[in-house]
Parts: structure tokens; C-alpha cells; sequence
């Protein structure tokens, strides 16, 4: 008697343990990402292409103005976008159940150009990318469903592709 009550004791701190225990998060990865870059164009021929970038990556823009050279979006992106372009880190699974999962991403980006000379622009582009970080944990001592904890906004970095894709199209584009 007294040994099974020894078992269902370490069982029951066991089961609240897994089920208040967060998991660890897999921290995103620290880049080097290109973010300007001069390029051998007038202003307005840049400006041109800038607004064609937009419009042939189905891209809709926020804000658009000539004058400060500066186009803006907000956009929601798939999960195939966000992999590319995002990182969040990753999800995980603790040793004692709980995880977590990452959702909604999404982001905003601008391009800022700026004359330097007759032929000579300056382009550079701010990203900003978010998800959810989702905690879950289990539903009951012995269940296994799971059910949601939190859900919190986190910030994430640019993997450097979307910045190296705009830069890169504006230089080339004719």
C-alpha cells in the first residue's frame, strides 16, 4: 500500500510538471543581410522599377511617395514565403510534452530610395517579420490531447532573401 502510494505520488508530480513546464524555443540564426545598395540608375527610372517590383510580386503597397522616395507594404505570407524569407526560430517539444508552433506570419517591408546623382541612386529596404508563438500543453493528467496555453507576438529576422531579390531586380531591371 505504501509503495503504490509512493508511485502515484512521483506519477501525479510527474503529470503536473509536464504540464507546467514550457519548452525551450530553437533561437533564429544571426545573419549578415545586404540592406542597401547604390545603383548605377537615375531616381526616376529606379522609382519605376521599384513600383513595377510591387506590382509583379502581387505585393500590394501601403504607402507610396515620390517626393521622400518611399514605398511601404503589409502583407501576410504563406509558409512557403515566411521559410524563405523569415526566421523565427523553431518549434519545439519539451521532454515532458508541452510544445509550441509558430503561426500567422507575417511582415512589412519598405524601400526607401534617395537620389545621389543624375545617375546614382541609393536604395535601401527596412524588413520587419512577426509571427505567434503558440504554447501548448497537455489537456489532462492522462490525456493526450493538447490545448492551447498562450499565445504571444514575437518578433523575427530576415533571412536576407527578400532584400538580396528587390536589390537585385532593380539593378538589373532595364
Amino acid at each position: 500500500m505504501k509503495n503504490t502510494r509512493n508511485i502515484a505520488a512521483i506519477l501525479l508530480i510527474f503529470f503536473i510538471t509536464m504540464n507546467c513546464t514550457t519548452p525551450a524555443r530553437v533561437v533564429s540564426v544571426a545573419r549578415v543581410v545586404e540592406k542597401e545598395r547604390i545603383v548605377n540608375k537615375p531616381f526616376d527610372a529606379v522609382w519605376q522599377s521599384t513600383v513595377e517590383w510591387f506590382a509583379t510580386h502581387n505585393t500590394p503597397i501601403k504607402n507610396l511617395d515620390k517626393s521622400s522616395g518611399l514605398v511601404s507594404t503589409e502583407y501576410s505570407l504563406s509558409m512557403a514565403e515566411a521559410a524563405n524569407y523569415m526566421d523565427c526560430g523553431g518549434s519545439t517539444t519539451s521532454a515532458f510534452g508541452a510544445s509550441t508552433d509558430l503561426s500567422n506570419h507575417s511582415g512589412n517591408f519598405n524601400v526607401l530610395l534617395k537620389k545621389i546623382d543624375d545617375t546614382h541612386t541609393k536604395v535601401s529596404i527596412n524588413v520587419f517579420f512577426g509571427c505567434s508563438l503558440n504554447t501548448y500543453r497537455y489537456k489532462g493528467l492522462l490525456s493526450t490531447e493538447m490545448v492551447l496555453v498562450s499565445s504571444s507576438r514575437i518578433n523575427c529576422t530576415s533571412t536576407g532573401v527578400l532584400e538580396k531579390q528587390v536589390l537585385d531586380f532593380l539593378e538589373a531591371y532595364n
